[in-house]
């Protein structure tokens, strides 16, 4: 269905415990320069009662109340109840620039693109700081979905996506709880799905203490899921083509990658301990040959202690900075 030949976007909401911050991004939809919008909010078991603030959009929003199913649920629930042509997937504690459908759309079409994805700013919720990881156009996909020494490329909410993609390979895989969507995208990058770079500015992501990347743990559960699917999906002599590694190899060297990012991050002993505990009873050993740090490469003691060197420095310097009261950005 279209308006004077204006495909229909369909914007799918999924909302799990984010009240405070679902009126922006249901604002950020309907304020859009774009007007054939259909906006879908999936409550996905919320617990925080979001029902005095999703009554104040009613007239504007198709809402589909469920138990929780995580992320990948609440988005397929979203997708098999939309009509549009083209899909925008935006979560409930983020927002879109009020031109980024329409300007995205006029690029997807031009192109006649099946994925387009843009820039997305990080937006710091407390100081309201904001900073870009800049993406820009990347040629072969899959490594940077594949890789976690790569910044994530794409923000769910960057992309618009034709329907037809969905109907041709499938939906987000439920059984991940994270890292659905990188999966998903993996996927479609290694069947050679084109993502075309729209060079844009066109959402924020916001950053806060509820943010489902806080649960370290969660996090590295899923991302073992996902590498054990993906390898198992793709199988292994691609690995050794593209990579030099087998697929176990790599999921062991990008395992190992986040355990020392974690250790740089400041994530807590008793939290490290359980991620260790979890590969132990995975029968994952740390492995560092092929991963491309920034640094030296290391064997995986050595690289541990300068990650913890790396790590008391940053702490050192922080309570530097509070001691002289300058401000570190």
């Amino acid at each position: 269905m279209s308006i004077k030949g204006e495909p229909t976007i369909s914007v799918i909401i999924p909302l799990y415990n984010q009240r405070d911050y679902v009126g922006e991004a249901i604002e950020s939809v309907l304020n859009q320069s774009y007007s054939n919008i259909e906006l879908i909010v999936v409550n996905d078991g919320s617990t925080d009662d979001p029902s005095k603030i999703l009554k104040k959009y009613k007239k504007d929003i198709t809402l589909i109340n469920q138990e929780n199913k995580g992320l990948a649920g609440a988005r397929n629930v979203g997708i098999k109840n939309s009509s549009g042509e083209y899909i925008q997937f935006l979560d409930a504690d983020d927002f879109l620039d009020k031109d980024k459908i329409r300007l995205q759309v006029e690029f997807a079409e031009s192109r006649n693109s099946d994925i387009s994805y843009c820039e997305i700013l990080q937006y710091e919720h407390n100081s309201r700081r904001l900073s870009l990881n800049y993406i820009g156009e990347i040629k072969d996909m899959f490594p940077h979905l594949y890789n976690f020494w790569y910044p994530y490329p794409l923000p769910v909410h960057s992309l618009l996506i034709k329907r037809e993609v969905f109907e041709k390979f499938g939906l987000f895989d439920e059984e991940l709880k994270a890292n659905e969507d990188r999966h998903f995208f993996s996927k479609l990058a290694f069947k050679g799905v084109i993502f075309d770079c729209f060079p844009f500015i066109g959402g924020f992501r916001r950053l806060h203490q509820y943010n489902m990347n806080k649960d370290k743990f969660h996090m590295m559960e899923n991302t073992i899921r996902y590498y054990k699917k993906i390898n198992k999906e793709i199988g292994g002599q691609y690995f050794i083509e593209k990579f030099s590694y087998t697929g176990y190899e790599m999921m062991r060297a990008n395992l190992t990658h986040i355990y020392s990012v974690r250790i740089v991050d400041g994530t807590s002993r008793k939290e490290l301990n359980e991620i260790r505990k979890l590969f132990r009873r995975e029968g994952i050993k740390f492995y560092s040959k092929p991963i491309p740090f920034g640094f030296r490469k290391f064997k995986s003691q050595p690289m541990f202690l300068y990650c913890y060197l790396k790590r008391w420095r940053r702490k050192f310097a922080s309570k530097k900075n509070q001691s002289s009261g300058k401000i570190r950005l």
